[in-house]
C-alpha cells in the first residue's frame, strides 16, 4: 500500500486538483490533515473527503504535528507500504510523487527526498535559503543533501516509529527529520521539477533560524566547553596560587594537570549526555575521550609554556588564548571519532 500524506492549513483549490490527479492515476491511500484551518476552507475539506481520508486538528498545531497525526493513523492500519509526504499548494508534480514513492519501495529503510535542481527562474529567497542550509548541513552531518527544504519525501512504513520520535511540531520538524535520519538511515535523492507559485511567497522557511537549528549541537558543545573551561580556569588559577614556590615549568605542569583532570571529568559527562546523547558504554567512549584529554593536556601545556617563553605573556592570559585554539580540534575529534554518529551519504 502507498500512502500520500498532505498537511493542509488554509488550502485553496490546488489541494483538490492535486488529490484528484493522484487518485485518477494511482492507488494511493491519500491522507489530508486539516491543521486547524478556518471555516472558509470547510468546503474544500468536504470535497477532499471524496478522494481522501481527512483528519482534523481543532486548532493549528503545526506541520510537524500534522505529519505525526497522519503517521499515527497509518501505523494503526498495520499495513506495510510506503509513505510519501507532499505539500498542499500544488508545487509537486504528480509524476514526481509517483517516482519518489517507487524509489522508496525499491529502497526500504532509506529516506528518499524529492530534490529540486534550483535552476532557471528560482525565487531568491528559496535559492539563498537552500544554499545556506545545505552547506551548514554538510558541515554538521558530513552528509551531502542538495535540497534540505523539500516537502516531498518518502520512506517505508517500518520507519514510522523513528519519525514519531523526531522532535518538533512545526516547520522545524522537517529539518530535525533530516538531521536525525542522517545518523540512522541512508538518504537518497530523486530529481524533481518544482513549480514556484506566486514567487514562493507562501514558504514558511526561515534561513537564519533553520540554519541555527542545524548548528544547535555546536552551540551546546560551546556551552559545555565554556563551562568546562571555567572549571579548568578556576582550578588552574588556584593551583598556581598554592604552588607559587615551585619552579615555573613544574608549576605550569602541575597546575594545568590538576585543572585538566577536574574539567575533563565534567566535560566528558556533559558532552556524552547532553551534546552527543551517546549511548555507547563509558568504557568505549571514556577510553577515547581521556586519550584525547591527555593529548590536549600535553599540547595545552606545551603551548602555554611556548607562549610564555616567546611572548612573555601573563600565564592566565595565555591559558585563555590556548583554550580557544584547542576548542575546534576538540569538537572535531569528539564528533567524528569518540561520540561518532552514524552517517550515510545521500545519492
Amino acid at each position: 500500500m502507498d500512502y500520500l500524506v498532505i498537511p493542509a492549513y488554509e488550502p485553496d483549490h490546488n489541494l483538490l486538483r492535486l488529490i484528484r490527479k493522484v487518485k485518477n492515476k494511482h492507488h494511493f491511500h491519500v491522507i489530508v490533515i486539516n491543521d486547524g484551518s478556518s471555516a472558509k476552507c470547510d468546503h474544500i475539506f468536504k470535497e477532499a473527503e471524496h478522494y481522501a481520508t481527512v483528519l482534523h486538528h481543532k486548532t493549528n498545531q503545526g506541520k510537524g504535528q500534522a505529519l505525526k497525526t497522519a503517521f499515527t493513523f497509518i501505523e494503526a492500519l498495520k499495513v506495510y507500504g510506503t509513505v510519501v509526504t507532499a505539500d498542499a499548494d500544488g508545487q509537486h508534480k504528480v509524476w514526481d510523487i509517483f517516482r519518489v514513492a517507487a524509489k522508496a519501495a525499491e529502497n526500504p529503510n532509506q529516506l528518499v527526498l524529492g530534490a529540486r535542481a534550483f535552476t532557471g527562474k528560482v525565487p531568491l529567497r528559496s535559492r539563498f535559503g537552500n544554499s545556506l542550509t545545505r552547506t551548514l548541513f554538510k558541515l554538521q552531518t558530513g552528509v551531502a543533501v542538495s535540497d534540505t527544504q523539500t516537502g516531498l519525501r518518502a520512506f517505508t512504513t517500518n520507519m514510522i516509529p523513528f519519525m514519531m520520535q523526531v522532535e518538533g511540531q512545526r516547520y522545524e520538524y522537517e529539518m530535525n527529520m533530516l538531521l536525525e535520519a542522517s545518523k540512522e538511515y541512508p538518504i537518497l535523492e530523486v530529481p524533481i521539477k518544482t513549480v514556484y507559485i506566486n514567487d514562493n511567497e507562501g514558504s514558511h522557511f526561515r534561513p537564519v533560524r533553520d540554519g541555527l537549528m542545524i548548528y544547535k549541537n555546536i552551540f551546546k558543545f560551546a556551552l559545555t566547553s565554556l563551562s568546562s573551561f571555567v572549571v579548568d580556569y578556576i582550578v588552574y588559577a588556584l593551583a598556581l596560587l598554592f604552588l607559587a614556590a615551585v619552579p615555573i615549568s613544574l608549576r605550569i605542569l602541575l597546575a594545568n594537570g590538576i585543572a585538566r583532570v577536574t574539567s575533563s571529568i565534567f566535560n566528558y559527562s556533559t558532552n556524552k549526555k547532553l551534546v552527543f546523547k551517546n549511548q555507547d558504554s563509558i568504557l568505549k567512549t571514556g577510553t577515547g575521550y581521556f586519550s584525547l584529554a591527555l593529548g590536549l593536556f600535553i599540547l595545552d601545556t606545551l603551548l602555554i609554556r611556548l607562549f610564555y617563553a616567546v611572548f612573555g605573556l601573563n600565564l592566565l592570559l595565555v591559558k585563555i588564548i590556548v583554550g580557544m585554539l584547542l576548542f575546534a580540534l576538540s569538537w572535531l575529534v569528539q564528533k567524528k571519532f569518540i561520540f561518532k554518529e552514524r552517517t550515510h551519504t545521500a545519492s
